[in-house]
């Protein structure tokens, strides 16, 4: 939700129906954005307007923030591996990974840049997601929007190579996040999120059909 100051998990069953929902914790500005869901008790989820990547506990209902090696700016898209040991935060200047192996104590997981290699950045990306030890993400950090692969060494800390799976064409005229399933990347192609502002469309003119994209990763 896009409320500085309302900004909620909200849970709901296969049906549609509203289950539960969780007021972002403590005051100031909240958006929380992306989020995963890991094992069956814990959710991640990045707050971009308070800096802040949290644990949700499932049983507990508590916002736990979690500690990383530098101040996260604007985090956004968050994505697990394949195995699960490992989470992956995107903000504004790159992605960090952390490590959940060997380490009960949340508060002092192990977390490190992922080094983006030499002519590649990893800075700025919107959705990310996780497969088959690569990162696919939907990025802005750049300049024009576009969609990306990076493949990963063995241990997921360092980009090997950058593939750009779409960039300039009308397709991804505004895109942010998506969804892989069957060896394919499914992304909405015009938000129109840039003609949105303060809870209400800037132009309603502007609206138009929504494109949904499909990019084959296999």
């Amino acid at each position: 939700m896009f409320n500085g100051h309302d900004s909620e998990l909200l849970h709901f069953n296969s049906q549609g129906q509203l289950l539960e929902r969780f007021s972002a914790p403590g005051t100031g500005q909240h958006i929380l954005n992306d989020l995963v869901v890991y094992r069956s008790r814990e959710i991640y989820v990045t707050d971009t307007a308070a800096h802040q990547v949290y644990r949700f506990d499932r049983k507990q209902h508590s916002f736990t923030p979690l500690a990383f090696h530098r101040p996260l700016f604007y985090p956004n898209g968050i994505a697990l591996s394949d195995d699960g040991s490992l989470l992956f935060v995107a903000d504004l200047m790159g992605v960090i990974q952390v490590d959940f192996r060997n380490n009960a104590d949340l508060r002092n997981k192990a977390t490190r840049e992922v080094d983006p290699g030499k002519h590649s950045t990893l800075a700025g990306i919107d959705g990310l997601y996780s497969y088959r030890g690569n990162l696919i993400g939907v990025q802005y950090g750049t300049g024009s929007y576009r969609v990306a692969r990076w493949r990963l060494s063995p241990d997921e800390g360092t980009v090997v190579s950058t593939e750009v799976l779409e960039y300039r064409t009308p397709l991804v005229s505004d895109p942010t996040t998506g969804a892989i399933t069957k060896g394919k990347f499914y992304f909405i192609g015009n938000t129109g999120i840039d003609n949105y502002k303060d809870g209400r469309v800037v132009d309603p003119k502007k609206l138009e059909p929504i494109n949904i994209a499909v990019v084959p990763l296999d």
